[in-house]
C-alpha cells in the first residue's frame, strides 16, 4: 500500500509541472487550493486561503490559522493580424504573486477576524513596434494587491455571515505611454452554511476604481455561489457558478474596454487518501467578457475550458499544497480598428502553499 501511495503522489506531481491556466479578464487566482480545484472553493471553508473567496467560513475554525500561498503566472499571447506582418507573439515575463492569510476565532465569542493580502489582478505583455498598423511598441503591465481585513459572526450553529474591506493598491500599472500607481476601495460580504455532509457558500465582491497615472483602472464586481457535498468522509465535490460584471472595466490608455458580464461554471473534487494526503482536481468553463469589437491588445481574452490538479500534505499542525491548472481557448477575432487580428492566449499558473494551525 505504501508503494502505491508513493507512485500516486509521484504521478500527480509529475502532471503538475506542465499545466497551464487562464483567468477570465485580468483576474488572477489567489490560492493554491483554489487553483487545484478549478476555482470551486466558495463553499469549501477548509483551507485558511478560502478567506479570499468567502470571509464567512473562518468562524467555524477554532484558534489561529496562518497561510502563505505563492503563485506564479506566465501569460502567452499571439496575434495573426491583417496588416501583412503575419503571426506575432507578445513578449511576457513570469509574474510572482504572493498571498498571505491570517484568521483568528475568539474562544468565548461567536466571532472571528481575518486578514488577507492577495494579488487578485494581473496582466503582462509587450507587443513589438509595428504589430498594429501605425503603432509603436505597446507595453501592458499590471499588478494589483488587495489588503482585505474582515470579520465573521456565527448567526446560528450552522450559518455565518462575513464582511470585509478591500483596499486595492497597484504595484505596477503601465499601459502604453501611461504609467503610475494608485489605490482604491471596495468591499465584500459572504454567507456560509455547513452540516456534516453539505456546505453552501455565497459571496459578493463590489466593483472598485483605482486612480492611476493618466487614467482609471476600474475593477469588476463579482458574485460566487457554490455547494459542496461530501459523499464519504474521504471524497467531496463542489459545484460553483461565478458572475463577473466586466461592463465597467477600464484601463489607462485604452479607456472603457467595452466588455460585458461573463459567467463561469466550475466543479472541484477532493479525495483524502488518508488523513495526511489529499488529491484535488477540477474542471471549469470560463466565459469571455469580450466581443469582436471590444477585444483589446492589453488583455485579448477568449472563453476557455480549464482542467486542474493538486495535492495537499498534512504533517501535524503544518499543511503543504501544490497546484496547477490548464486552460485552452480557441481563436478570437478582433474588429477593433486599433487592434485588428485573430488572437490566441494562454497562461501558465502554478503555486505552492504552506499553512499552520495554532
Amino acid at each position: 500500500m505504501s508503494a502505491l501511495k508513493t507512485r500516486l503522489a509521484l504521478v500527480t506531481l509529475g502532471l503538475l509541472v506542465a499545466a497551464q491556466s487562464h483567468a477570465a479578464g485580468f483576474a488572477a487566482p489567489t490560492s493554491v487550493v483554489g487553483l487545484s480545484e478549478a476555482g470551486a472553493t466558495v463553499a469549501d471553508g477548509g483551507p485558511v486561503s478560502s478567506f479570499a473567496d468567502n470571509p464567512a467560513d473562518m468562524v467555524f475554525f477554532p484558534g489561529t490559522r496562518v497561510g502563505l500561498d505563492i503563485l506564479a503566472t506566465h501569460p502567452a499571447y499571439k496575434v495573426d493580424n491583417s496588416n501583412g506582418s503575419g503571426s506575432i507573439d507578445a513578449s511576457s515575463n513570469m509574474q510572482i504573486l504572493p498571498n498571505l492569510f491570517v484568521t483568528h476565532r475568539f474562544n468565548d465569542l461567536p466571532l472571528a477576524v481575518g486578514l488577507g493580502i492577495t494579488s487578485p489582478f494581473n496582466t503582462n505583455n509587450t507587443w513589438p513596434a509595428g504589430t498594429f498598423s501605425g503603432q509603436p511598441l505597446l507595453k501592458n503591465d499590471l499588478h494589483i494587491i488587495d489588503v482585505n481585513p474582515g470579520v465573521a459572526y456565527l448567526l446560528f450553529p450552522n450559518l455565518s455571515v462575513g464582511v470585509g474591506l478591500d483596499y486595492y493598491q497597484t504595484l505596477s500599472a503601465t499601459f502604453g505611454p501611461n504609467s503610475g500607481n494608485g489605490g482604491g476601495v471596495g468591499g465584500n460580504v459572504g454567507l456560509f452554511y455547513t452540516t456534516e455532509r453539505f456546505n453552501a457558500g455565497l459571496s459578493y465582491r463590489s466593483a472598485a476604481s483605482i486612480s492611476s497615472g493618466g487614467g482609471s483602472i476600474d475593477l469588476p464586481s463579482r458574485v460566487q455561489a457554490g455547494v459542496r457535498y461530501r459523499f464519504t468522509p474521504r471524497f467531496a465535490t463542489e459545484l460553483d457558478v461565478d458572475w463577473n460584471d466586466w461592463s465597467n472595466a477600464q484601463l489607462p490608455h485604452y479607456g472603457s474596454l467595452g466588455w460585458k458580464s461573463a459567467m463561469a461554471y466550475r466543479i472541484g473534487l477532493s479525495y483524502h487518501l488518508n488523513q495526511d494526503l489529499e488529491f484535488r482536481g477540477g474542471l471549469a468553463h470560463e466565459g469571455s467578457p469580450t466581443s469582436g469589437s471590444s477585444i483589446q491588445a492589453a488583455i485579448p481574452t477568449a472563453s476557455s475550458n480549464l482542467a486542474s490538479l493538486g495535492v495537499g500534505v498534512g504533517l501535524g499542525p503544518w499543511h503543504y499544497d501544490l497546484g496547477v491548472s490548464y486552460a485552452i481557448s480557441g481563436n478570437t477575432s478582433s474588429y477593433n480598428h486599433r487592434f485588428l487580428g485573430t488572437y490566441k492566449a494562454s497562461t501558465l499558473n502554478f503555486g505552492a502553499a504552506i499553512s499552520r494551525d495554532f
